[in-house]
């Protein structure tokens, strides 16, 4: 299925989905490829498709809907709406994706799902939506960042990536809502003496140069490294290599990462903006997104104050073994069956790609 851009946490995140309701059972998913034709595929072939192989429920995985359904009931999921409330963090002439395709499908759909209470919020209140047909079903984490990686595997990445034998890690695209830039002045505000070098583990994506420039201009060049795309099943041990995981971000619709990092027994230090409280709970340090002070404050702490570091580590295990892809797929499976107005069996459904984001 062409459902999202290959290596994205929105197309990663709907692989597991589809995975977790295979093994879940009770549904039968049907996959809808896209074609190479721009429009008529997402938009009229389809539905035609999902119609011809009788699918009861088209699932929109990542934030649209096909224009035409031909009768079909719908769910979308909105992932989140940073696009609408900051557009400067993003790539221009998304006008189709935002002013139409999002907003047809949200107001067209028999429920829209969220990740977030605070995603949900956004919603309702920018598509003024009644509040019923919205529900929250939060992200799963992968068992595999819990799974402790053997020696000689974490010692291989070590090698292959040239991770010195501490560090910090941050994982996403380089773009402006990851704050990047804001990891950097944190690192700088610590004594040279006491600082650990940063691993930026994520692709270089829109409006990169300002953290090129910080780089530059902070004096950092030799305390960070960018290890560009990291392969899916190095991750886990990447996260369980690192002596910190920071998660900046000026908003979120969910905030994998953090529970990836939790599982992974790392600890966390966050910014409080958008879903991520919601998500962290109490099991990471949380710190105001642009306050530096404060968030060069946390990292120097938590590398050097072991009993802080082990009392969030113990409690990012625990919050993260409350977020299951098993749970997820239940939930979307009820979702499904009150979309399709028949509450046994569960209906096929239909799973289309995501529009631009």
């Amino acid at each position: 299925m062409a459902s999202a851009q290959q290596g994205s946490g929105v197309g990663s995140s709907v692989a597991m989905l589809v995975r977790a309701l295979e093994q879940l059972g009770g549904v039968h998913v049907i996959l809808s490829h896209t074609s190479g034709m721009p429009v008529v595929g997402p938009h009229l072939l389809m539905p035609l498709r999902a119609r011809l192989r009788r699918a009861q429920v088209f699932h929109g995985p990542a934030h649209s809907l096909p224009l035409t359904r031909l009768g079909l009931p719908a769910v979308v999921t909105i992932n989140d709406l940073a696009i609408y409330e900051h557009p400067e963090w993003f790539p221009d002439r998304q006008w189709l994706s935002t002013r139409v395709l999002v907003p047809r499908s949200v107001r067209g759909a028999r429920i829209v799902v969220c990740p977030s209470e605070a995603t949900r919020r956004s919603l309702i209140g920018r598509f003024r939506i009644p509040p019923d047909r919205c529900r929250v079903i939060p992200l799963g984490v992968d068992p595999v960042f819990a799974a402790s990686a053997p020696p000689s595997e974490g010692a291989g990445l070590r090698q292959s990536l040239r991770l010195p034998e501490q560090f910090v890690l941050q994982v996403g695209t380089v773009s402006p809502r990851k704050n990047l830039v804001g990891t950097l002045r944190a690192l700088a505000a610590i004594p040279a003496a006491e600082r650990v070098p940063l691993m930026v583990a994520g692709e270089f994506g829109w409006k990169f140069e300002p953290v090129l420039r910080a780089v530059h201009d902070l004096d950092l060049t030799d305390w960070v490294r960018f290890l560009g795309y990291v392969r899916p099943r190095d991750l886990p041990t990447l996260y369980q290599l690192a002596s910190l995981f920071v998660f900046p971000s000026l908003d979120e619709g969910f905030g994998l990462p953090i529970l990836e990092a939790f599982a992974a027994g790392t600890p966390v230090v966050a910014a409080g903006a958008g879903s991520i409280p919601e998500v962290a709970g109490d099991a990471a340090w949380l710190v105001p997104a642009e306050d530096t002070g404060a968030f060069a404050s946390a990292i120097h702490t938590l590398l050097t104050d072991r009993a802080r570091r082990a009392d969030l580590v113990e409690r990012g295990r625990r919050r993260a073994a409350g977020f299951t892809w098993r749970a997820t797929a239940q939930a979307y499976v009820r979702v499904y069956r009150e979309a399709a107005g028949r509450p046994s069996p569960a209906p096929s459904t239909s799973r289309t790609p995501p529009g631009p984001s």
